[in-house]
Formats: C-alpha cells, sequence, structure tokens
C-alpha cells in the first residue's frame, strides 16, 4: 500500500483578492487538500518574513495515528528549516475575526509563526499593515491561538515589501483599536525548526460565527471491469479494479474481491486482499461455477475512507 504522502502545491504569495463571506457556526469538512473555498487554504511562507522561505518544499502525512480533536484523522505537515506551515485566510475585518487559530502537537514541539496583513483607513494607497508573532507547540494537543498572540507590527509598500514605518508590538485587538480595521490575510504555520507536526481543527470567526475545518482523508473511488460479461461453465473471466483520488490518480490501494453468486443474499470475500501493481492497477482470474455479482472493496486506511466498485454481473451459461 502506498504511503499518503503528497507535496503541498498551494498559493503562497499574498495577493489582494476581491472578498466572499465565511460560512458561520460551522464545521466543514476537508477531503485532503480540497477546501471549499481559495479564501481559506493551507500554504506555506517564510519564518523570518513572510517571503523568504527554506527550499523544501512540505509534505503532508494523512493518518490516524493520533486520536484527533475533531473527526477520525489528522494531518502531519513537516515543512522544513526556515518554513512554516498552516492556515491562510482572507477576512473582511481583521478585528472582528477573534477567533483565529488551530489544534496541533509535536512530538519534540515545534515553533512557528503567524502573520496579519490588512488595509485600514488613513494609510497610502498601496500600504498595508503587517504584524508578526511567534508560536509554538509541545507534545500534548493544544490550541494555537494565534488571534490572541501579540504581534510585531510594521508599516510596509505592499508591492516591494520594504519598510514605511515601524508600529510597535499589540495584539490584533489592541492595534485595530489605536489605527483602525479593515480587510486583510490572516495566516499562521508550525514547522520552522524542521519538526513535523500534526494540525486539525483549523478555526476562523469571531464567538457565534466560527467555521470550524476538519481535515480528512482524501476522496477515493474504486471501480471494477470484467473481461467479459458472459461466459460458458469453466471458462475463466479476469476481473480488474483500480481506486483512485478526486483528480484521478492510482493510490495502490490492495483490494478485496467480494462475490455474490445466483441465489445467495450476501456478498462474500472471493480471497485475500489483492496487492496492486505498478500502476495501481489488481487483478484476478477466475472460473465462475454459475452467473454471479462481484464487486471490490476498499478496506479503509490511514488516508481514506473503505469503500466498493459498482457491481457487475458474469453470467455463466
Amino acid at each position: 500500500m502506498r504511503r499518503a504522502a503528497v507535496l503541498l502545491t498551494l498559493v503562497s504569495a499574498v495577493l489582494w483578492a476581491s472578498l466572499s463571506p465565511a460560512a458561520a457556526d460551522d464545521t466543514v469538512l476537508v477531503r485532503g487538500l480540497a477546501f471549499p473555498s481559495a479564501d481559506t487554504r493551507l500554504t506555506y511562507f517564510g519564518c523570518a518574513d513572510l517571503f523568504h522561505r527554506g527550499s523544501t518544499l512540505p509534505q503532508v502525512r494523512i493518518d490516524q495515528v493520533e486520536a484527533p480533536p475533531s473527526g477520525l484523522r489528522s494531518f502531519g505537515l513537516q515543512p522544513g528549516a526556515g518554513t512554516a506551515s498552516g492556515p491562510v485566510t482572507l477576512v473582511d475585518s481583521v478585528a472582528a475575526t477573534t477567533v483565529a487559530g488551530f489544534s496541533a502537537r509535536a512530538d519534540q514541539g515545534s515553533s512557528g509563526v503567524a502573520y496579519v496583513w490588512y488595509v485600514a483607513p488613513g494609510i497610502d494607497q498601496g500600504q498595508v499593515w503587517a504584524g508578526r508573532a511567534d508560536l509554538s507547540v509541545g507534545p500534548a494537543w493544544q490550541y494555537v491561538d494565534a488571534a490572541a498572540a501579540t504581534y510585531t507590527w510594521n508599516l510596509l509598500d505592499a508591492a516591494s515589501g520594504s519598510l514605511v514605518r515601524a508600529g510597535g508590538s499589540a495584539t490584533i485587538a489592541g492595534f485595530t483599536a489605536q489605527n483602525g480595521d479593515g480587510p486583510g490575510y490572516l495566516l499562521a504555520g508550525l514547522g520552522c525548526d524542521g519538526s513535523e507536526f500534526m494540525i486539525d481543527a483549523i478555526r476562523f470567526g469571531s464567538p457565534g460565527a466560527v467555521t470550524i475545518y476538519d481535515l480528512e482523508g482524501i476522496t477515493v473511488s474504486t471501480s471494477i471491469a470484467a473481461s467479459a460479461t458472459s461466459v460458458f461453465h469453466g471458462r475463466k473471466v479476469t476481473l480488474t479494479g483500480a481506486s483512485v483520488d478526486i483528480a484521478g490518480v492510482p493510490v495502490g490501494a490492495p483490494l478485496i474481491l467480494q462475490a455474490r453468486p445466483a441465489g445467495s443474499p450476501i456478498f462474500r470475500p472471493v480471497g485475500p486482499p489483492v496487492a496492486a501493481a505498478p500502476g495501481g492497477a489488481v487483478s484476478v482470474r477466475l472460473a465462475p461455477s454459475r452467473t454471479t455479482i462481484y464487486r471490490w472493496f476498499m478496506p479503509a486506511t490511514g488516508y481514506a475512507d473503505g469503500g466498493f466498485s459498482a457491481p457487475v454481473t458474469v453470467g455463466v451459461r
């Protein structure tokens, strides 16, 4: 069985985009990296500053190794030294987003960083207020509260990133009370020391209007095909199958062939799990003694729920 590890290929640049409202008082099930909107997603960014990250791309591991705070699974992220990985969200009010964080743990502990970029009244066009705060997590699951962190603030030229003037240190609430509110981006992540950490239950919003993103396994579908749907008694038929992700890429999972002969009320396994070939497909050749309905079953894995293929009937005459 292929290990569920993929490279993060998510947008890391902070781009000003049109604003759209987030769901309120809701838990959103996220299958793999398929967030429902680009306004909230996983990304990676620099630890010393937003744009200068390490050369190693982050890796994602989806598993059930640790009991997660939400759902059945959590993600293991390992961004590489000098790079943080975690959620980014676009909000129409930085001050109103009083809930911004995620649950995380790291066996050896992990350091991280949070950023705020937003446009406030009274600054010139093309300028942004940017805040940076240090984060950390220990070996037990804990909530990493980026909304409550103390940030070091600077007024920047958005295009070049150059400093216009320093803005001091304050929480988001304290800074916006003095300098005004506005739309912007909130980013928070861990892994600056290169260590892997587990993440789940990403939260954004305000009390009574919080969206929780429950990170779960990828979506997998299983298919079946028969070399013939009608054979003479004693003749063999080849049954093939494959499990693929939402993009149609084979996941290489072992499958179990199940059969329900004519007159039988239930499906039963034909044999042990069949390992996938290098291309990701499985195959069994057999001679049914009577008309039989077949299907492939993919057992649940650390990275995906189990499931069945559609049935196929092989008639025997």
